[in-house]
């Protein structure tokens, strides 16, 4: 019997959250594990469409997109670390995504970082197309799976580890 049906005998509707997962932080070291296009056959039908697209099509797909983004939220979290170093919680906790430590700057400095987008991510996504960011972080042979938000975040983090690294661990 399905899932759907058994639930509704239940009483009870059938919702299902299925994720590959994002590729940024400690997840970053899954990247030559991820599920691939290759594995899908050993996932049953009605799940398939939750596991995103392969990294070849979305590099096909943004090596044309000249698009920018700026990251400012109107309502935005903020992870604070046990040394005051102060992060969008949009990632990982790296030294390109922080805002500055709150014990040597104001939160008014930290927060004026946040919107001025200071951080070089930040910095990167609202002013490098994300096209440069695909032609030299992207893998156009690749088949592992991502959604494309998490595609171009793991593209944008991959992007700033190889440039420019801040002077100091955190503003």
């Amino acid at each position: 019997m399905l899932l759907a049906e058994k639930c509704k005998n239940i009483g009870q509707e059938f919702k299902l959250f299925v994720h590959q997962g994002s590729c940024d932080g400690e997840n970053e070291k899954s990247y030559d594990i991820r599920i691939t296009d290759e594995d899908i056959t050993r996932i049953p039908k009605e799940f398939q469409h939750c596991l995103g697209e392969t990294e070849n099509k979305l590099y096909n797909e943004l090596i044309k997109d000249n698009s920018t983004e700026n990251l400012v939220s109107n309502s935005p979290v903020f992870y604070v670390t046990k040394d005051f170093d102060v992060y969008p919680n949009y990632s990982q906790i790296s030294s390109w995504w922080c805002l500055g430590n709150i014990k040597k700057y104001s939160i008014e400095k930290v927060i004026n970082n946040y919107i001025c987008n200071t951080s070089l991510a930040q910095n990167s996504r609202l002013t490098v197309p994300i096209c440069e960011m695909v032609k030299v972080c992207g893998n156009p042979n690749s088949n592992r799976l991502f959604d494309k938000g998490d595609y171009i975040m793991y593209i944008l983090n991959q992007y700033c580890k190889r440039g420019k690294p801040l002077a100091i661990s955190c503003l």
